[in-house]
């Protein structure tokens, strides 16, 4: 018995930590998800990103690469709000690994340990004139009418 709590005290720190991830939208702060859960290190983020999504119930669609909508957030043209003439946004999911935007799609990333966060938000990029001007903005920035006025 001594033996047996002796490994339990071993083996605890080794299952203690885990990542913390949240899904933000473009209206609030709240997350609309979030957990903590034990990250296959030798996996990409996107792949984690799926397994954690798949046993938390998360409405989404996407693959590793990349996610394009958690809870029916419009995809494609329909994310797209013409400001101006000559401006518009384009909306989409981003991520950040430890409060850090990875200049790489999610499925080139890694995780480095259990104590990682990760944040799945809903952000826009602006052009203006043919111009790109931003990226990985999030969306509560502004909280567009398209998403946040009911």
């Amino acid at each position: 018995m001594r033996n047996m709590i002796a490994l339990l005290f071993v083996l605890t720190p080794l299952y203690a930590n885990a990542i913390t991830w949240k899904v933000i939208g473009s209206c609030s702060e709240t997350p609309l998800y979030q957990g903590t859960a034990i990250a296959d290190l030798q996996k990409s983020v996107g792949d984690n990103t799926i397994q954690i999504f798949d046993s938390n119930n998360v409405n989404y669609m996407g693959v590793a690469e990349g996610i394009s909508s958690i809870n029916d957030t419009p995809v494609g043209l329909d994310a797209v709000e013409v400001v101006s003439d000559t401006l518009m946004r384009a909306y989409g999911w981003c991520f950040t690994v430890n409060g850090e935007i990875p200049l790489a799609m999610p499925h080139k990333v890694s995780f480095k340990s259990q104590n990682d966060e990760l944040v799945w938000f809903h952000a826009y990029s602006t052009n203006d004139k043919n111009q790109w001007l931003d990226m990985c903005v999030p969306g509560t920035n502004i909280k567009p009418d398209m998403f946040c006025k009911k």
